[in-house]
């Protein structure tokens, strides 16, 4: 830069000494602006470039002074940060600001606010009825007895549910709602006899039994253990729930006597049932394994309070002749009583996942009633006061991102 700079100036002595145009004067004083404008922006390059050198050294230097006071013996925590403030206080000569020392040491960033989430599920499967055995007795003219399994035979449960964690708090909301049928389960049986007096004929014994259920939830969720969609969720809320039991049974004698008919019928058709609401408590959650996969498991326990009912309609029916004669009657009966119904339920199974959003998975669970049914009215005899129903389950589950 001095170089050009001196031989601009003797450029303009030689012009200036040998008598220069006007024109030639200007031309050389442009380019001595434009060559101090160049000089200029490199002076205040080179004085940014020092400046980032020295607020490296520094920082260097602060580094070193607290690994060496970290590191001598007898030297608490507390000694060492003090010396690391004095050293950082302590100004330099070269400094300018005195916050700039503070300004070169490396800031830690906070992580970013979690997103909420929401989860919707849709499930299915074939359900097993079980408890208490269910069960018909009968007995003919003749004395001849037996008794009709009525067992559930497989049925069916379908349920949909959701969960919504709220953004950057361990905070959910969950419900559900399933719906299960047993399957329907009946027997007949005809026997003949012969009674005094040249009686002859038939009796016929029939009986029938379903049962359905359905159970809906609502509760307030916290994370206990984990995070995201594998963490432990345990959770308080309310449960209402119904199970009903329909039986029917029936008893047709038919007979000849004498040139007469006589037929003797009796029909019962049954519906038991308990409805009842109360507090639930519960666990659910996930763990990952193997990347795609994870292990999911959820419980609950709910104390129900409500009504537990039976009602019976009874038809007798005789007809005979000649001449023709005809008795129809019917009667019905209903008893309640309120109860306490303990309703629990388990569930365990593995997930895959399809995509980052989404998961198939399959699993068992198994839901008990205790002391479901009333058995002091005349009404419900036969019904059983504890039943419960378990079966596979195939389940999927889409989340996103929410408020």
């Amino acid at each position: 830069m001095k170089k050009s700079l001196a031989l601009t100036i003797g450029a303009i002595a030689a012009l200036t000494a040998t008598g220069a145009t006007a024109g030639e004067l200007e031309d050389v004083n442009a380019r001595l602006v434009q060559l101090e404008r160049q000089n200029a922006a490199i002076r205040k390059e080179n004085a940014a470039l020092r400046e980032n050198q020295r607020l490296l050294d520094e920082n260097n230097r602060l580094k070193s002074l607290g690994a060496r006071a970290s590191s001598e013996p007898g030297r608490t925590s507390s000694q060492s940060r003090q010396a690391e403030f004095a050293s950082t206080s302590a100004p330099s000569p070269r400094s300018r600001n005195p916050l700039q020392a503070y300004a070169a040491l490396p800031i830690k960033a906070l992580p970013p606010e979690a997103p909420g989430q929401f989860r919707a599920w849709i499930e299915g499967g074939a359900i097993w009825s079980g408890g208490d055995p269910v069960f018909n007795t009968y007995s003919s003219n003749n004395n001849v007895t037996g008794v009709f399994d009525l067992t559930p035979k497989v049925g069916w449960e379908t349920a949909i549910g959701f969960d919504h964690r709220f953004a950057g708090s361990p905070w959910h909301i969950n419900g559900q709602f399933r719906y299960g049928e047993g399957g329907k389960t009946d027997g007949t049986r005809t026997i003949g006899f012969l009674l005094p007096g040249g009686v002859t004929g038939t009796q016929t014994f029939g009986a029938a039994y379903k049962e359905t259920h359905w159970l809906a939830d609502l509760a307030v969720g916290h994370d206990i253990a984990g995070h995201g969609p594998d963490a432990l969720q345990l959770k308080a809320g309310l449960r209402i729930a119904e199970f009903t039991a329909r039986s029917s049974d029936s008893n047709v004698q038919a007979g000849t006597a004498g040139g007469l008919s006589i037929t003797q019928s009796n029909f019962d058709d049954t519906r038991a049932s308990f409805l009842g609401a109360g507090p639930l408590i519960g666990l659910e959650g996930s763990a990952r394994f193997a990347r795609q996969w994870s292990f999911d498991y959820s419980g609950d326990v709910a104390l129900l309070l409500g009504r537990q009912q039976s009602q019976i309609t009874t038809r007798s029916l005789f007809i005979g002749g000649p001449p023709l004669t005809v008795f129809d009657q019917v009667a019905t009966g209903n008893d309640r009583q309120f109860a306490g119904v303990l309703s629990a339920d388990i569930q365990v199974g593995v997930s895959y996942w399809l995509t980052q959003n989404l998961k198939l998975g399959a699993s068992y669970r198994l839901d008990t009633f205790i002391n479901v049914f009333n058995e002091t009215g005349r009404s419900n005899s036969g019904f059983t006061p504890d039943r419960y129903t378990h079966g596979p389950r195939v389940t999927l589950t889409g989340q996103f991102d929410a408020m």
